[in-house]
């Protein structure tokens, strides 16, 4: 641990410094730089050791938080979610749950879950569309861009206030201990006062990164829809 130790003053400068890096930490994959010797060490027994589910009590919650984040996407979405399984109803087919009734099974959203193919891709036929079917698509989602990418953009915005809460309430722990404290001291500290937060801005930037790709998605397919229409 470094013997350096800050007075208040100081502390607010280290803490803004220490917070930036700790951000910009959050924004980059991780890169990990392990000595040779050491894996020399581990080179036939650690991947035997590599975890690869989550801890005991993890794997419920994360699901948890993951559909969560999804229906959050198809709350702020509803208009590209229904021209989707429009289109989707016109090329593929709906798992049934009674054959007789014609009733099919729906997923946790209330859309259609559609059959699969051995692979476990969709089984669907696009040449069932007709040409008024693509230009009415078409129109429906060149006309939604507009609102969908300001939707995108506001989640966007969310996510950056909750990264400068996070940094803030960092900053507040780093500062928060009284006297000549260690600069290791306070780091810890600062990220233990700030978890909740942390943790917040995740989910944030995941919604923003799910909605981006998702407008970004029916552009694709709108584009295609048009290509198909000048072939």
């Amino acid at each position: 641990m470094s013997e350096t130790t800050l007075d208040d003053r100081q502390a607010e400068d280290q803490a803004a410094r220490v917070t930036a890096e700790l951000a910009r930490e959050a924004d980059e994959p991780a890169d990990v730089d392990i000595d040779p010797d050491r894996t020399r060490e581990t080179a036939t027994t650690g991947f035997s050791r590599m975890r690869t589910d989550w801890r005991a009590g993890d794997a419920a919650e994360i699901d948890g938080i993951v559909q969560q984040a999804r229906g959050v996407i198809h709350r702020e979405f509803p208009g590209i979610y229904l021209i989707l399984n429009e289109l989707w109803g016109l090329v593929r087919q709906p798992v049934l749950k009674d054959e007789n009734t014609g009733e099919y099974v729906t997923d946790i959203f209330g859309w259609p879950e559609w059959v699969r193919l051995p692979s476990g891709a969709y089984k669907e036929d696009y040449s069932r569309l007709t040409y008024r079917e693509k230009d009415d698509f078409l129109l429906r989602i060149t006309t939604g861009l507009l609102e969908w990418h300001q939707v995108a953009t506001e989640k966007w915005l969310e996510a950056m206030l909750a990264k400068v809460r996070w940094e803030e309430t960092m900053a507040e722990g780093f500062i928060a201990p009284a006297g000549r404290v260690t600069v290791e001291e306070r780091t810890q500290r600062g990220r233990a006062h700030a978890t909740q937060d942390r943790y917040h801005a995740v989910f944030r930037t995941a919604l923003s990164r799910s909605a981006e790709q998702l407008v970004r998605s029916v552009e694709l397919i709108g584009q295609r829809l048009k290509d198909s229409l000048t072939a």
